[in-house]
């Protein structure tokens, strides 16, 4: 009965920490109701599991005939839970994940289809099945852990593709006029991708069903309690010290400058100070050329400039149409087209440009050049030189 309780306890558990986030007043309300249904969801995996091994433990014929397997299609829903989740927190109301949540339900098909089956077999037979553990190494049933497994890795590699983005900017994200650090969101994908090796290790050389929950549920509860205390605390539950910018008709930077970085803080910079921020920031990068640094990161920019962290974070998020990464990106483009219109050409190739203008790799060069100006840098280079004969006949 020990797996049962577990399963019981961690459902309990969800379901407080799902009430806590759905009814608890937070800035970014959408983002913690989104993880609230998440965890209501994985309640409902947790009963389901403590359903099947009260059945087991007893034996109770009552409680094996109405067991289902439900749990199997919930646990392919963590991953695609956790995606929307982290495309709601970064986009906010631009993501339309609605439109986005079929494309992620079809690795949830072979177990319903699984489900249909288990339910048109007769109960005698379903009973038999879940007593003597044919149903554990039924082919379908190893079917689908593959996938969970295959599915677990893709979701988890993308969290942790995504919040690295931001490894310039140290992790930070604005949202709202708030600055949250989501360093957190990699730390939980890699422990993630940790705990899922761990657990195709047991399942792959344990034959018994019952150590093969009883490693999941150990390794849910660990990250289901990690992901709910730093949401508490990440996503505006737990607020803190609000700082409050002086609005004087000709504003100070030093009003603004060597302030300690604060995370969760509301910033409300007016215009005339971002203005005067990305004047002095602009004179500096031009100066320094510190974007010419694959290294160049948010914490070098406010060192150098002696303007907080997060006031440059919240001038260029909320006042420019760029965040901190594409906002230095746009300097290296810029510095690229100024070399190819000069005799620097002749000495690198256009891949060596790039990388001597910050770009970390050619694709990320030449997919950021094409972002940024509507053509590769081949295309651009071709139009300046058709450009630079055009003058020259005219010569």
């Amino acid at each position: 009965m020990f797996i049962a309780g577990i399963s019981f306890f961690s459902g309990l558990m969800l379901i407080v920490f799902s009430i806590v986030l759905y009814w608890k007043k937070a800035p970014l309300q959408r983002v913690s109701r989104f993880l609230a249904s998440a965890f209501l969801l994985l309640a409902c995996w947790d009963f389901s599991v403590a359903h099947l091994y009260s059945g087991l433990v007893s034996k109770s014929d009552l409680l094996l005939s109405f067991y289902f397997p439900v749990d199997l299609i919930l646990s392919l829903c963590i991953g695609p839970i956790l995606y929307f989740y982290v495309q709601v927190l970064f986009e906010r109301n631009q993501f339309q994940w609605k439109k986005q949540i079929g494309y992620h339900a079809l690795p949830l098909l072979p177990a319903v289809l699984f489900l249909l089956y288990f339910a048109a077999v007769p109960p005698n037979e379903r009973i038999v099945m879940l007593l003597n553990e044919s149903f554990a190494k039924h082919w379908m049933v190893v079917g689908i852990t593959v996938l969970y497994y295959i599915q677990s890795v893709c979701y988890f590699s993308y969290y942790l593709l995504k919040v690295r983005k931001l490894r310039t900017s140290d992790y930070l994200l604005v949202i709202d006029q708030q600055q949250m650090n989501i360093r957190w969101l990699m730390y939980l994908s890699v422990l993630s991708l940790g705990t899922t090796f761990i657990y195709s290790l047991v399942w792959t050389f344990s034959s018994s069903m019952q150590i093969n929950i009883l490693a999941q549920q150990c390794i849910f509860i660990l990250l289901i309690v990690y992901l709910f205390i730093q949401s508490l605390s990440s996503t505006g539950l737990s607020m803190q010290e609000i700082i409050a910018i002086p609005t004087e008709k000709e504003p100070e930077l030093i009003a603004i400058v060597a302030a300690p970085l604060q995370v969760e803080c509301k910033l409300n910079i007016s215009e005339q100070q971002a203005h005067i921020i990305l004047l002095k920031l602009n004179e500096i990068l031009e100066r320094e050329q510190l974007y010419l640094s694959k290294k160049c990161s948010l914490s070098q920019l406010a060192q150098c400039s002696n303007i907080a962290a997060h006031h440059i974070s919240t001038a260029i998020n909320s006042y420019t149409a760029y965040n901190f990464s594409d906002f230095i990106n746009k300097y290296r483009v810029d510095h690229v087209c100024r070399l190819l219109q000069t005799e620097q050409l002749q000495k690198l190739t256009l891949v060596a440009i790039g990388l001597e203008c910050g770009f970390g790799s050619r694709a990320n060069f030449f997919k950021t050049f094409k972002r940024f100006t509507g053509k590769t840098p081949t295309e651009y280079l071709i139009i300046q030189q058709s450009i630079l004969k055009s003058v020259d006949s005219r010569e």
